[in-house]
């Protein structure tokens, strides 16, 4: 219960993310260098007070891989954060969930992995969903560009998830500290380049905020997420990695005034659905 308690924390506090990141006026890239500072930080401690180390030959290995990775899940997390500048939140977080179906896509061309029929079924429910989603008024200011940046963010996620599955022999938690550096290679220069006008004032409002998404929903929510998937069965840990996105459209509306349509709202049940089948259906397979 402990266990289900951390994760179900983890995945609550992801889906408040879309909320925090609104209150930061300042750029996607700005926003992500300040988080992935703050999290490499709070993450750093935690790795240094554990005892439990893994070889040099294990890091050798798995670093050039995990720092690609990185780079790519900087670039992810730009692209997030600008799509919910440009689009509502909600399908901002629908697209962002078409990343499983993407990954469940790649995996039977790369890994040569089983599509079974409820698989399928899965994805198309998916796919049809977003296009169920996006066929009415999606809002935002930039609906077009928001909703392709929504996608782009889906398809770098899904290009992370493939990287590390052939990454073996370290933790979570030094994995995810490794992506963070490649991470941090990208994007600090990025922000530098293409910065303009001031930059954040940390001990300003905005400031707290973005410590909060660094401390909070980055260090500590990752904390609270390496330490329970060890200790929860895979296909537990895929079925509670949708209360993320469900609990995100909850809060978009509660706090932000997003409100799906009726039809909107059966097009996300199928994306969330159907990603969600598709996964705990890939697990059931991998366990057999």
């Amino acid at each position: 219960m402990k266990s289900y308690a951390k994760i179900i924390l983890a995945m609550l506090i992801w889906g408040t993310l879309p909320v925090f990141v609104s209150k930061i006026p300042f750029g996607s890239a700005e926003i992500v260098m300040w988080r992935i500072l703050f999290g490499f930080a709070f993450l750093l401690v935690v790795f240094l007070a554990t005892k439990k180390k893994s070889s040099g030959e294990n890091y050798k290995k798995a670093a050039p891989r995990l720092i690609i990775s990185g780079i790519i899940m900087g670039a992810n997390w730009v692209c997030l954060f600008e799509s919910y500048r440009c689009i509502d939140v909600s399908i901002a977080t629908l697209a962002y969930y078409m990343a499983p179906v993407m990954v469940m896509a790649a995996s039977v061309f790369l890994f040569r992995e089983h599509a079974g029929s409820v698989k399928i079924c899965g994805m198309i429910s998916a796919v049809a969903g977003m296009f169920i989603v996006t066929g009415v008024n999606i809002g935002g200011s930039n609906p077009v560009r928001g909703l392709i940046l929504g996608l782009a963010a889906a398809l770098l996620y899904a290009s992370v998830t493939l990287i590390n599955k052939g990454t073996s022999g370290l933790s979570g938690l030094e994995i995810t500290l490794i992506q963070l550096i490649g991470a941090a290679l990208v994007v600090m220069p990025y922000t530098f380049i293409t910065h303009q006008g001031p930059w954040l004032d940390i001990a300003s409002e905005a400031g707290l905020y973005a410590a909060i998404v660094g401390l909070v929903h980055t260090g500590f929510a990752l904390f609270l997420y390496f330490s329970s998937i060890q200790e929860l069965p895979a296909q537990s840990v895929a079925l509670c990695s949708y209360i993320d996105p469900a609990s995100a459209l909850f809060f978009a509306a509660i706090f932000l005034g997003d409100v799906l349509s009726p039809v909107q709202i059966v097009g996300a049940l199928m994306i969330l659905g159907g990603a969600a089948i598709g996964e705990l259906a890939g697990n059931r397979a991998s366990r057999t």
